[in-house]
This record gives structure tokens, C-alpha cells and sequence, in this order.
């Protein structure tokens, strides 16, 4: 068996392409993927805790990326006085 760590990143690969291209869109997919798991959990059916840690992992990365490119675009195009 895996550690936790390797098996969630082994799930985030695993998911990863599935995702779509543009941020705007992984981050749809995600949500509906996490609503998704979310229901599990509170039904017991279906339930992968690992595939939902993996998911989480998947959003923070997209919501850190979208920070990252609202702030470089933000800086690209000030205007030196």
C-alpha cells in the first residue's frame, strides 16, 4: 500500500489531464467534481477520500495559478511615470 501523500499525488496525476486546458475551465470541472464528492461523503456511497484530497489539491493549484496570472497582468502593463 502507498503512503497517503504518494497516493494522492499519484490521484492528481491520474486526474489531471481530465481537466481541461484553461483555468477557467479546470476550475469548473472541479467544482462540479468536488460537489460530486462532497455528496458522496455525506451519503457514504461512493466515497474516495483520496480522490477527494486529490481534487482539493488540483483547486489550490488553479486558484493559486489564477492569483498569479490576475497579479503578473496586473504588473505587465503598469505605466512608469
Amino acid at each position: 500500500m502507498h503512503e497517503p501523500a504518494e497516493a494522492i499525488a499519484a490521484k492528481v496525476a491520474a486526474l489531471r489531464p481530465f481537466l481541461g486546458h484553461g483555468t477557467v475551465e479546470r476550475r469548473t470541472r472541479l467544482a462540479r467534481l468536488l460537489r460530486a464528492e462532497r455528496r458522496a461523503a455525506l451519503t457514504g456511497i461512493g466515497y474516495d477520500a483520496t480522490r477527494h484530497a486529490a481534487l482539493r489539491r488540483l483547486d489550490a493549484e488553479t486558484v493559486a495559478d489564477m492569483k498569479k496570472a490576475a497579479t503578473g497582468t496586473a504588473t505587465a502593463f503598469r505605466i512608469k511615470t
